[in-house]
């Protein structure tokens, strides 16, 4: 249930509910502006940002503010001592971003306590590190580059910055006009996106690194390798050395021998010379000679990858890394090509020690007991700890103690919510127990009526368990069999995800309010299970099971009427309903395809990964060729019996639904193509994302329950459904029913 500002549940003192929830609700929630909890990562002690001298904190929030097609990113700074007299807050400052960027990010304290660091964007500018005195309020730029930062650690006295630039790809327009491209190692996207006349914001760009010292100009850190924008980047307390992560250029033969599943194909991979492999390695600068070797000679794991400094620097701890496999000893040879460790490499010698070969990852480096606390979280999302303890040249498990795990906080600053009860924010007294509502980002929700959110459990018809969440209709009456829409790629009963898992194509309270019932797809009873499936012919079979069962499941409790079912795919799981699509004996009315892989022979052409060819069973040719002509979903297009919306991101990622859209259209099948060329593949931009959901809101309605918005400027847009529902009408006919029945 909803509950009302102090926290109590909605009753009579509540604000009136007028409305149902609508996709601006969605686009316009207030959220925590922090980019790992975006895409599914914990609160964990994140919330609330502490100055080292514990007596202030500062709190991002983010809004879309349709109107402007912006996203606001505010800075609230709150006083310790006083939210349990006052809990109120001081705006230190709001940004607005007109692009696929946060305008604030990685917000960080100096040493003195009065000073805010962080990666900014303003209105039409490119992001720039800015400093900000929270007392005075006076804004300082920090960097003066020529294109857009993407991320950096700064030291706490401000001295040392590191920081990464997307810099342009470019051609020269004289040159290319008189003599043409020579096309070696560039792929599609890349020719695709070289354009001198447009802005840059989704060209496919090199990431350059930069050391900056104190008023001295940036230098460029030149090293073998390819930089990852969402990897790791950190300065070491003095600021002696930096840690970051980086696409290996040369892959040794040796690597081979890892036997982790998911990477090794990346590690085989047949690669053009010059492009970036999908394998990382943690690297090391030293920031003195500006030399940068990798920290281990051995590649990162896929999973669990995290790091802390010790106290001086002098060492550091890494999770999720593979060692080397030059050692004679056959046992200890074969724990490594199995095993991801977590490890101990003191600086400069960069000696390894052994910590575990458990798979968790570095929680923290306690400066109270010198113990490195890892971590695991259990199926239900519960974080487990377990402490270690080390001399000069080894390390043991000891008893976690409740030093290791003391608040590192004067105050706990928490983001609660849950499937049913939108995210506040809460301040507790770790010694008194004493807790409140610190504020609701959202007091507007209070007026909407949202559909109960059931979490469920069902079988696919393979067997296997899965668990899930199940949006009803605000006005829900039992009884009554309403129409489905699937929504693939995860669900979380401790999340409240009034749209989906996801920014783009979700809208799963909206389709609700629609009188439409939802069901999140979450995890299966076994997620280590799960994993032997991935990127194997069985990836996408299994995963047809799984919506079947959703469809049996539901038609059983008397829920749904099984001839109106809707289904929508992204990302990974465009490849799970393509496959259900061509291959499933249920039937669809309509589905909604965004931004995905697709495990298709035009794709595999294009980008060359070898993922297209571990779910088909081989490469396209030979004795695998009859493989790729059961299985992918592409040469399957004449069993569609579903109207297909597609929407696809960024410059030349259109191509990705170019299989599907040219065939179906060939075999005069209703498809619907909508290209967001400017777009992120988790959509940012307010007037993207109303494109995006109410797209898929009003496609829902349309088919699964006829029914149209009459405002004019939607005119165009059922005129094209209209059309589209002829096509299917006639494809219908034309297999006597067998595709669509």
């Amino acid at each position: 249930m909803l509950s009302s500002l102090d926290g109590s549940p909605q009753a009579k003192n509540a604000m009136p509910v007028t409305r149902r929830v609508a996709v601006a609700d969605v686009i316009q929630m207030t959220r925590w502006a922090d980019r790992d909890y975006f895409v599914g990562a914990e609160p964990a002690d994140r919330v609330g940002l502490f100055s080292p001298d514990g007596r202030q904190f500062v709190i991002v929030l983010s809004k879309g503010k349709l109107e402007r097609d912006v996203n606001e990113y505010s800075i609230l700074l709150f006083s310790t001592d006083q939210v349990f007299r006052s809990p109120k807050s001081q705006l230190l400052l709001t940004l607005a971003s007109s692009s696929n960027r946060a305008a604030i990010t990685n917000v960080k304290w100096l040493r003195d306590s009065e000073t805010i660091v962080f990666l900014g964007e303003k209105t039409g500018e490119i992001p720039e590190i800015y400093s900000l005195d929270v007392k005075t309020q006076r804004l300082k730029q920090l960097t003066h580059q020529h294109a857009p930062i993407v991320a950096y650690d700064i030291t706490d006295d401000g001295e040392k910055i590191i920081y990464e630039v997307a810099a342009r790809k470019t051609v020269d327009l004289f040159k290319s006009r008189r003599s043409g491209v020579v096309i070696t190692t560039q792929g599609m996207t890349t020719l695709l996106t070289c354009d001198p006349h447009t802005d840059g914001e989704n060209e496919v760009q090199d990431l350059e690194l930069f050391l900056q010292v104190g008023t001295h100009a940036p230098s460029r850190t030149r090293f073998s390798g390819f930089l990852s924008q969402s990897g790791l980047l950190s300065l070491s307390p003095t600021g002696r050395y930096a840690l970051f992560t980086a696409y290996a250029q040369q892959i040794p033969s040796s690597w081979a021998d890892y036997r982790d599943v998911l990477l090794h194909p990346y590690v085989v991979e047949n690669r053009k010379v010059g492009t970036p492999s999908n394998v990382q390695q943690y690297m090391l600068l030293d920031t003195n000679s500006e030399a940068v070797v990798p920290l281990v000679d051995g590649p990162m794991s896929w999973f669990n990858n995290s790091f802390a400094w010790n106290r001086n620097g002098t060492a550091i701890v890494v999770s999720g890394i593979y060692l080397p496999l030059s050692v004679s000893d056959a046992t200890e040879r074969d724990a490594r090509e199995k095993n991801a460790f977590v490890v101990e490499v003191k600086l400069p010698s960069k000696e390894i020690v052994k910590i575990t070969e458990k798979e968790m990852r570095v929680a923290l480096w306690s400066l109270l007991t010198g113990h490195v606390l890892l971590e695991w979280r259990t199926a239900s999302h519960v974080h487990e700890f377990e402490a270690f303890g080390g001399n000069n040249s080894t390390w043991r498990q000891v008893p976690l103690l409740a030093e290791d795990t003391l608040p590192r906080k004067p105050l706990e600053i928490t983001l609660e919510e849950d499937s049913s009860t939108p995210p506040r924010f809460f301040v507790k007294d770790p010694k008194s127990r004493r807790k409140i509502m610190l504020f609701d980002p959202n007091p507007q929700f209070a007026r909407l009526r949202f559909g109960a959110v059931e979490v469920v459990n069902w079988k696919a018809t393979d067997g296997h368990d899965v668990m899930g969440g199940l949006y009803l209709p605000p006005d829900f009456r039992r009884g009554k069999r309403y129409p489905l829409v699937i929504q693939t790629h995860g669900f979380r009963k401790d999340r409240f995800w009034i749209d989906g898992p996801y920014s783009s194509a979700f809208a799963a309270q909206p389709l609700a309010a629609e009188g439409i019932v939802v069901l999140q797809v979450g995890s299966p009873s076994d997620p280590i299970e799960e994993l032997k499936y991935f990127d194997t012919p069985a990836e996408a079979p299994r995963q047809e099971a799984v919506f079947e069962g959703a469809v049996d499941y539901l038609d059983s409790r008397g829920l749904i009427d099984r001839t109106y079912v809707g289904i929508i795919g992204f990302s990974r799981t465009v490849f799970h309903v393509e496959y259900a699509l061509t291959h499933s004996k249920y039937r669809f009315r309509a589905v909604s395809l965004a931004d995905g892989f697709d495990g298709g022979y035009i794709n595999y052409l294009l980008w060359q990964s070898p993922d297209y060819v571990s779910v088909n069973g081989g490469p396209p040719e030979g004795s695998t060729l009859a493989s790729w002509l059961q299985n992918s979903p592409g040469f399957n297009l004449e069993r569609v019996g579903a109207a297909v919306r597609m929407e696809y991101y960024g410059r030349g990622n259109f191509l990705g639904g170019w299989q599907w859209f040219s065939g179906l259209s060939l075999l005069e099948k209703p498809v619907e193509f909508i290209w967001l060329p400017f777009g992120a593949h988790l959509l940012v931009k307010p007037s993207e994302r109303m494109t995006s959901l109410q797209g898929n809101v009003d496609w829902f309605a349309f088919w699964l329950k006829g029914e149209e918005d009459t405002r004019p400027l939607k005119k165009d847009q059922y005129d094209r459904w209209k059309e589209l529902r002829i096509l299917l009408n006639r494809s219908c006919e034309k297999s006597h029913g067998v595709i669509c029945n």
